[in-house]
């Protein structure tokens, strides 16, 4: 049994490991100019402080050494190759020293986060830090890394929520590729993935053949659909037999063309995603689908037999099956999809900046991201940028939210 003294020492040594870690990880940070120099010195109080009160509640002689080292390393403000080897061998110290008072599950949690910790580092490094950086600069007027800036609070919000026609063009086109996209990719990667699933002649030829267009860099691939809808010598029009149509280069909203001979006259949000920007859908659905189709492969392996065979001897047909076994038992796969999807939709942007650089003839292909990418990199407004980025997070975040409140419940993980 150990004495209360040692028993509260608990998770101290991982506390310790883990402010060490991300002491190491703020100053990195600071020397990229993504933090501002306090936060080192916050940093390191966070991790004198953890290491002092766990060396107050259990001290021993030994421990000394190894907080005697780490003090010299943070000392040395992690700007030496000596001072991080003086941190790591002073958490070593104390680990050591600690180590003879620590339970099993105690021992294997600082080994587990010893592990984890270079995933964890680069997980901060390029993504949760940046992350936070951005939303800083998003305070700033006109930043753009080379003059100075001034802090304006939640101006270019402002201006983004109501100032910014282009803004509210970039969502409502980003709305239609997320509502076409989504739900038709998983239709259709579900009708060839159960035509798959099925046994059929040169069955490994026809996956490998779905599957490659998701391996194609989406650059190369983009460029190749790029020439297939060209409105000279494209292979669509020569297809069609349609030559000199532009399909990249035609705003007009597909419902507004549809219903046009009808004598409705739709314009604006509700005449649809123009004709160029559907294109760029198709091409899209094009690539994504061998990856949706190997997902729902795999859930559909998963679900018995038995329970074919159970319907079949019961007198279900071929689509009564799929209704009410192969649809319900898929819902798992479904939901991880559309969640996957909805967070990848709101984000497309590279096909859309290789097929049409400027956005389309009125805007009627710019996205959220593209928009975006402009604004930073084009007109190196890096703080509006970062704006339209922490915007986007709220957004996604809302539907991810929503869409997970509304389709788990109706998810069947059991069969």
């Amino acid at each position: 049994m150990r004495s209360g003294a040692v028993g509260s020492l608990s998770y101290r040594p991982t506390l310790v490991l883990g402010a060490a870690v991300l002491l190491a990880l703020i100053r990195l940070a600071v020397g990229l100019e993504l933090l501002p120099g306090w936060a080192y010195g916050l940093g390191a109080l966070l991790l004198l402080g953890a290491t002092l009160e766990a060396t107050i509640r259990a001290f021993r002689l030994s421990l000394l050494p190894g907080l005697g080292l780490l003090l010299a390393g943070v000392g040395l403000g992690y700007s030496t190759l000596p001072a991080v080897l003086l941190v790591l061998a002073g958490v070593g110290a104390l680990y050591l020293a600690w180590s003879p008072q620590m339970s099993e599950r105690e021992q294997a949690a600082f080994w587990g986060w010893l592990l984890v910790w270079p995933s964890v580092g680069l997980l901060l490094v390029w993504q949760v830090i940046p992350s936070l950086y951005a939303l800083w600069i998003s305070f700033l007027d006109r930043f753009n890394f080379i003059g100075e800036s001034r802090f304006v609070g939640l101006t270019n919000y402002q201006i983004l929520l109501t100032r910014d026609p282009l803004f509210w063009k970039a969502i409502a086109n980003t709305f239609w590729f997320v509502v076409v996209t989504v739900p038709l990719g998983i239709l259709l990667a579900t009708l060839v993935a159960i035509l798959l699933n099925e046994k059929v002649r040169l069955q490994g030829f026809f996956r490998t053949l779905y599957f490659l267009p998701y391996i194609t860099a989406l650059t190369a691939a983009a460029a190749v659909w790029d020439w297939i809808y060209n409105p000279e010598f494209g292979f669509l029009n020569w297809l069609l037999g349609t030559p000199g149509l532009d399909w990249l280069s035609t705003p007009q909203g597909i419902f507004a063309l549809a219903l046009a001979p009808l004598g409705i006259e739709l314009q604006g949000f509700w005449a649809g995603p123009s004709v160029a920007f559907v294109a760029i859908m198709v091409m899209s659905l094009w690539h994504l689908l061998g990856y949706q189709i190997v997902v729902v492969l795999a859930g559909l392996q998963n679900i018995p037999k038995e329970y074919y065979e159970a319907a079949q001897l019961d007198g279900a047909s071929w689509w009564q099956q799929q209704r009410y076994i192969t649809w319900p038992l898929l819902s798992p796969t479904t939901f991880f999809l559309a969640t996957l999807g909805l967070i990848g939709a709101f984000q497309v942007f590279t096909q859309v900046l290789i097929m049409t650089p400027t956005g389309g003839v009125l805007q009627d292909t710019l996205t959220i991201t593209l928009y975006l990418y402009n604004k930073g990199f084009r007109d190196s407004d890096f703080s509006y940028a970062s704006a339209i980025a922490m915007v986007v997070f709220v957004v996604i975040l809302a539907l991810t939210v929503v869409q997970q409140r509304v389709l788990e419940r109706k998810v069947a993980y059991e069969a």
